[in-house]
């Protein structure tokens, strides 16, 4: 099972560079050498020629004329000591360094043979030929000269490791760049999985997008394009089912409002007070369907206004100043009703921000109009943008019953309602709306206790990227 695509291309690369640059190098350096023992050989079957040329049996016996200067010629040439012999067949004549080992085999007239052999506790690499004497040597006529010309392959060997080394070295060299080129090839050929993979981590759980392939090697793209298909799927699944809310919630309006109607004038005409109080229920009960029909379809535009966003539509500038000012004006009458203290704070300029203005008055909206339904009589309440460097903050904090930390870690799921807020009726939309609509911004929702642990703060924080110039 392939655990990463990257690590497989590079423990399949890796070793077979390391394995093809191994026997390239094995290879390599035999070759080398071979070429090596030819070249001295070359030179070894030079001095052997000339040796050959300069035998001489014109006085009945064996002679050699060869000069102080031909054998310097010949060592610089060799690159060693040498060492040279001319000795009859017979044994009988000999000139030079006496005992030079013979080869196993038989030699063959004016045919040279080299050989490895040990002469005087060194490792000597010897040329020998053998030449017949034309019956001028006081010996048997078909008597031959056997005439041997070697050199030290200590200094050979020397030169061979020193050459094979350099060779080592420069392949080494060639293997870590080589690897550095795999490994950068690797990474650059699976950056746009990387970019995409990551811009799919950060989309919103109901982003169903279709990835841009664009940007993807040929042979990923089959997979993306299945995914493409899935999420395509998925999402007209999720459409329809949205489209059923929507429809219901609407068609839910006209009979609520017909049933408020007709439970108000049943109240009016109710002879006792057992029926005004089972009256008094029922209207109570249809004020909160009424409220969460309201908020079920408030939450359908929002994720509507979210797909329109992330396909076409652009955003807008968009004061947060304006946006509590309207909150507090549309609500002020609600909570004087209820005898609490509504109140704003506002920095002295316009804080604006890249967003949609009905959703943010719409989120707001429903952060105040909780804090008015949960807080008691004479509850304070206050509206409130604040400027944090670039960043900026639209608050509502009060000083009622508060949420408990459980409460508060799950606030923004659908129908979450906390322990403070079951006395009370409600939908548990609210802050659910909030959510969506921080996320539609790439703002965050946070909740938080108010000074001396007492009430709730509600912020929404929007980031320096959301801001406008003033």
């Amino acid at each position: 099972m392939l655990k990463s695509l990257r690590s497989t291309l590079l423990s399949i690369l890796i070793p077979a560079a390391v394995v093809t640059s191994g026997v390239s190098l094995v290879i390599s350096s035999l070759e080398l050498t071979e070429q090596v023992n030819a070249a001295f050989d070359r030179a070894l079957a030079g001095a052997l020629k000339s040796m050959e040329a300069n035998v001489r049996t014109i006085s009945g016996g064996l002679a050699m004329e060869q000069s102080y200067y031909m054998m310097e010629f010949m060592e610089y040439t060799i690159s060693s000591q040498v060492y040279f012999r001319a000795v009859t067949e017979d044994g009988l004549s000999e000139i030079g360094f006496a005992g030079m080992p013979l080869p196993a085999e038989k030699l063959e007239n004016n045919k040279p043979v080299f050989y490895n052999a040990e002469y005087l506790g060194e490792p000597l690499r010897i040329a020998a030929v053998v030449m017949r004497s034309g019956g001028r040597l006081n010996t048997f006529q078909d008597s031959r000269i056997i005439i041997q010309a070697g050199e030290n392959v200590s200094d050979r060997n020397a030169f061979i490791s020193k050459v094979v080394l350099q060779n080592l070295v420069q392949d080494v060299i060639t293997l870590i760049l080589f690897i550095l080129l795999i490994l950068g090839g690797t990474l650059l050929a699976l950056r746009p999985l990387r970019k995409t993979s990551e811009a799919v981590r950060l989309r919103s759980s109901d982003n169903l997008q279709p990835i841009d392939e664009t940007s993807l090697p040929r042979e990923v793209r089959p997979l993306v394009q299945t995914i493409n298909l899935h999420m395509e799927r998925y999402a007209l699944k999720s459409r329809e089912q949205q489209q059923f809310l929507d429809d219901a919630s609407h068609q839910l309006k006209t009979p609520l409002a017909v049933l408020l109607t007709q439970v108000d004038f049943a109240r009016s005409i109710a002879k006792t007070d057992e029926m005004k109080e089972v009256l008094a229920a029922i209207q109570t009960r249809l004020n909160n369907t009424v409220q969460m029909t309201h908020q079920l379809v408030a939450l359908s535009r929002v994720h509507d206004a979210a797909d329109q966003l992330r396909t076409k539509a652009e955003f807008e500038s968009v004061d947060l100043c304006q946006v509590a000012a309207e909150v507090v004006d549309e609500l002020w009458r609600l909570a004087r009703s209820k005898k609490q203290d509504l109140g704003l704070e506002l920095p002295d300029v316009p804080v604006r921000i890249r967003g949609v203005h009905w959703l943010l008055l719409q989120a707001v909206s429903n952060v105040v109009s909780n804090a008015i339904k949960y807080c008691p009589k004479g509850a304070t309440i206050t509206v409130s943008v604040v400027v944090n460097g670039r960043d900026c903050i639209l608050r509502v904090e009060d000083n009622g019953p508060g949420m408990s930390e459980a409460d508060r870690a799950k606030a923004g799921h659908r129908f979450r309602r906390g322990e403070a807020g079951k006395a009370q009726q409600g939908s548990g939309l609210g802050l659910a709306i909030v959510q969506a609509t921080a996320q539609i911004h790439k703002a965050s929702m946070h909740l938080a206790t108010g000074e001396n642990n007492t009430g709730l703060v509600v912020e929404l924080r929007f980031s320096s990227a959301a801001l406008l110039p003033k």
